[in-house]
């Protein structure tokens, strides 16, 4: 089944976009055929239907903020901090390595937004769950921090292939812990990002735009 065509009855389904109110609870739709996946046929990394598996799905949280576009496709709303701590022989950068989509990956701390959170609110959040750090300085990233956020391809676990991003440049403190988002976790140089990592797209979008270099090795989508 077309992409645009399981996207089109989801949209008749919920509507345009997110409310207060809409779901009582998660609601997932297979990306192969837009049939409804029950909660015990899924979960965070893998979601099965009708004899076939993913590790993408289209999932609608109750909490999370989304909407259709013009296209027809489905739009999330992200945001993320890039994390750095001074160290006498250059800055580092907090980075962890995904378990979920796109596993393999290495990432800032990012994620939805929630509706009626503001995105430098969702940052934060999104920082201290990841990777519990405290942060002691927030700035807007500068070039991608547009008063709507920045709109690009960039695909997630829940479906989604359009995210407007909002990203943040935060001084911290502290030693971060690994949370079930990763499996490494560590502080890299300018560097080892550009030259060793392989970045997920926002990650990559976001450095590039830090740094003034793209980093080698970055995902396409």
């Amino acid at each position: 089944m077309e992409r645009s065509a399981i996207l089109s009855r989801i949209q008749s389904i919920l509507g345009d976009r997110s409310r207060p109110g809409l779901l009582d609870e998660t609601q997932v739709f297979c990306i192969e055929d837009g049939e409804p996946i029950l909660r015990g046929s899924w979960r965070p990394d893998w979601f099965e239907h009708d004899g076939h598996g993913n590790q993408r799905a289209f999932l609608f949280d109750p909490t999370m903020r989304w909407e259709f576009r013009q296209d027809g496709e489905l739009r999330h709303f992200s945001a993320g901090t890039i994390l750095w701590r001074p160290e006498p022989e250059g800055d580092r950068y907090c980075l962890f390595r995904r378990r979920r989509y796109p596993v393999g990956y290495y990432t800032i701390p990012a994620g939805h937004i929630e509706m009626g959170e503001e995105p430098q609110e969702s940052a934060l959040r999104e920082a201290y769950e990841e990777v519990q750090l405290g942060v002691v300085s927030v700035e807007p990233l500068g070039g991608l921090q547009a008063p709507d956020g920045l709109e690009f391809h960039d695909r997630c676990r829940r479906g989604c292939d359009y995210h407007v991003w909002f990203a943040y440049l935060c001084q911290c403190v502290g030693e971060p812990r690994l949370s079930e988002e990763g499996d490494v976790l560590g502080w890299f140089t300018r560097q080892e990002i550009i030259n060793d990592l392989k970045l997920n797209k926002a990650t990559g979008t976001f450095f590039t735009q830090l740094f003034g270099e793209e980093p080698r090795t970055v995902r396409s989508k």
